[in-house]
């Protein structure tokens, strides 16, 4: 069977989750923790990112890599667009959620959760210090490009909208959430991608993990 290394709490493990699930792909997870790799991983993962993907056909690391060849080999339930222009666009807002909101909600998340699991001390002030200078920043470019309704590219959820919401979800795991009253698109569209049924279920996931409500 295809294997998924990583743990389903991580953003990038998570998005390529949600493509399998969105896509009916038979999977197994293989846990990896980030620190602790097992020895041998390179070999399956030269740089060592995670996640890793192995199925009959090829081994792969890096989460967008991950998606795509998962897009071209299984085209069933597509997850980006047709027409060029499109798919372009839906890659900049992967390229965006993965290198621009991962970092700022990421460290959020880290800090509160991730140490927490680590018993290592939480910096809040490193936490109050993202809140108020970096992430009013990505909140503001996301309210720009908010759908009014549905999702980015229309009533599906596609891997634009997959990368966007698996860092809002550690972010709501954080504690942190949209304020409707700032940012009353995104906050819309957020509660959209967390109810969506592949969504929720990843959440439900997360939150038995976590022991949470």
């Amino acid at each position: 069977m295809s294997k998924l290394y990583g743990v389903p709490l991580s953003p990038m493990v998570r998005k390529v989750l949600l493509a399998l699930e969105i896509k009916k792909i038979n999977h197994e997870i293989v846990p990896v923790m980030p620190f602790n790799k097992p020895e041998g991983f390179e070999k399956i993962s030269p740089l060592g990112k995670i996640p890793a993907w192995e199925d009959d056909k090829v081994t792969l690391a890096d989460s967008t890599v991950i998606c795509e060849y998962l897009e071209d080999r299984y085209p069933e339930q597509p997850l980006y667009p047709e027409d060029p222009a499109g798919k372009a666009r839906a890659r900049w807002f992967e390229e965006y959620a993965d290198t621009v909101m991962l970092p700022v909600l990421g460290t959020v998340f880290f800090e509160r959760i991730a140490k927490k699991m680590m018993n290592q001390p939480v910096d809040e002030a490193k936490v109050q210090e993202i809140l108020e200078s970096k992430l009013p920043g990505t909140f503001v470019y996301l309210e720009s490009q908010a759908p009014e309704a549905d999702f980015l590219f229309g009533p599906d959820l596609q891997m634009a909208d997959i990368s966007i919401a698996t860092n809002f979800i550690n972010l709501g795991h954080a504690g942190v959430n949209v304020e409707p009253a700032e940012y009353p698109k995104l906050a819309a569209y957020v509660e959209r991608l967390l109810q969506h049924p592949a969504v929720a279920n990843r959440i439900a996931e997360d939150k038995k993990f976590l022991g949470t409500k």
